[in-house]
C-alpha cells in the first residue's frame, strides 16, 4: 500500500512537471487570433499589425481568422468554448466585449465570466461624417439641416458604436425622425455616404481618415470627451454644445476563461512588448489609436466591467435595438 502510494505520488509529480514545462515553453505551435468582424475593418487591421509584431517576439506564427456574424456573437461563443491552452484567442472590440450583453437578452456567453482578459490595445473615437457636398460646416448646421430635411445615418451594423453614437446624437440634439440604415461593416456604410444615399455616419477616425484627406467627406465633430490626436483641430461634440457624449471603441486581446496563469502572463508580457514597440506606436498614432497607459489583464477587466454598465444604461436610454 505504502509502495503504491509512493508510485502514485511519483506519477503525479512527473505529470505536474511535464505540464509546467509545457506552459513555460509556450507557444509550441501557431496561435490564432479570431476577429469577430470582416476583413478590412479597424479590429481586423489592428489585429493583423499586432499579430505580425507579436509573432516576431514569440518566435511563432500567429494566424488571423475572421469569424464575422451576429455583431460578433458567433466569434464570442466560439472563443468561450475554445480550448483553454492559449492557442485560440479573441481580438475583439467594444461590441462583442461590453455592448452586446446589454443588447441581446439571450446572449450565448458572458464576456466577464467566459473570457480571460489579456491586454487592452487602445481605443478610437468616432467622427461625425457627412458628404463634402452637404451644405453644412458644423454640428449645429447639421442639426438645423436635420430638422428641415429627411435625415438618415449609416452604421457598420446594428448594436455597434457607430449605431449607438448615432442614436445618442439624435437624442442629444432632440431629433426624433432620424432613420438608422445599418450595413454589414464600415466600408459599405462609407460607400453609401460617398454616394449621398444617407445624410451622415459615425465612423471611427482610423477608418475615416483616408476619406477626409481625399476631400470626399468632411468631419464635423468627434464623439469622445477629448479631441482626437489624429484630428486635433476638430472639436468634440461636447465642445459644440452636446454635453454627456463620450463614445469610443476599444480593442483588446482575450482568451477563454480558465487558461493557465503562466500562459496568460506570457501573453500579457508579449502584448506589452508590442505596445512599447516604436514601429507599432508610430503606426497606431498615425491612424488615431489612443494607446492605453496600462494594458494589463487586471486593468482590462476593470474597463470591461465599467463599460458594460455604461453601455447597458445608454442602450436603455436610447431604446437601441437590433434591426
Amino acid at each position: 500500500m505504502h509502495r503504491a502510494f509512493k508510485t502514485t505520488l511519483l506519477a503525479l509529480s512527473i505529470l505536474a512537471s511535464a505540464s509546467a514545462g509545457a506552459q513555460e515553453s509556450w507557444p509550441q505551435r501557431p496561435i490564432t487570433f479570431v476577429v469577430p468582424y470582416p476583413p478590412g475593418g479597424p479590429a481586423d487591421l489592428i489585429a493583423r499589425s499586432v499579430a505580425r509584431k507579436m509573432s516576431d517576439f514569440a518566435k511563432q506564427s500567429i494566424i488571423v481568422e475572421n469569424k464575422a456574424g451576429a455583431s460578433g456573437n458567433i466569434a464570442g461563443e466560439y472563443i468561450a468554448r475554445a480550448p483553454k491552452d492559449g492557442y485560440t484567442l479573441l481580438f475583439g472590440s467594444s461590441p462583442v466585449l461590453v455592448i452586446n450583453p446589454g443588447l441581446y437578452p439571450k446572449l450565448g456567453f458572458d464576456p466577464l465570466r467566459d473570457f480571460q482578459p489579456i491586454a487592452d490595445f487602445g481605443s478610437l473615437p468616432n467622427a461625425v461624417l457627412v458628404n463634402a457636398a452637404l451644405p453644412v460646416s458644423s454640428v449645429q448646421d447639421l442639426i438645423a439641416y436635420a430638422r428641415r430635411e429627411p435625415t438618415t445615418f449609416a452604421s457598420a451594423g446594428s448594436g455597434g458604436t457607430t449605431h449607438l453614437a448615432g442614436l445618442l446624437f439624435a437624442q442629444a440634439a432632440g431629433l426624433k425622425d432620424v432613420t438608422h440604415v445599418p450595413y454589414k461593416g464600415s466600408a459599405p456604410a462609407l460607400q453609401s455616404l460617398l454616394a449621398s444615399q444617407v445624410t451622415m455616419t459615425f465612423t471611427d477616425v482610423y477608418t475615416a481618415y483616408p476619406f477626409l484627406t481625399s476631400g470626399k467627406l468632411k468631419v464635423l465633430g468627434i464623439t469622445s470627451a477629448q479631441p482626437s490626436a489624429l484630428l486635433p483641430d476638430v472639436r468634440t461634440l461636447q465642445q459644440q454644445g452636446m454635453p454627456g457624449i463620450d463614445v469610443s471603441v476599444f480593442f483588446a486581446l482575450l482568451g477563454p476563461a480558465g487558461m493557465p496563469p503562466s500562459v496568460v502572463q506570457r501573453l500579457s508580457a508579449l502584448s506589452q512588448q508590442v505596445l512599447q514597440d516604436p514601429e507599432i506606436r508610430s503606426q497606431f498614432k498615425e491612424r488615431g489609436l489612443e494607446l492605453p497607459s496600462d494594458g494589463s489583464p487586471e486593468t482590462l477587466r476593470t474597463r470591461m466591467e465599467r463599460e458594460t454598465a455604461t453601455w447597458s444604461q445608454l442602450i436603455k436610454s436610447t431604446g437601441a435595438a437590433v434591426d
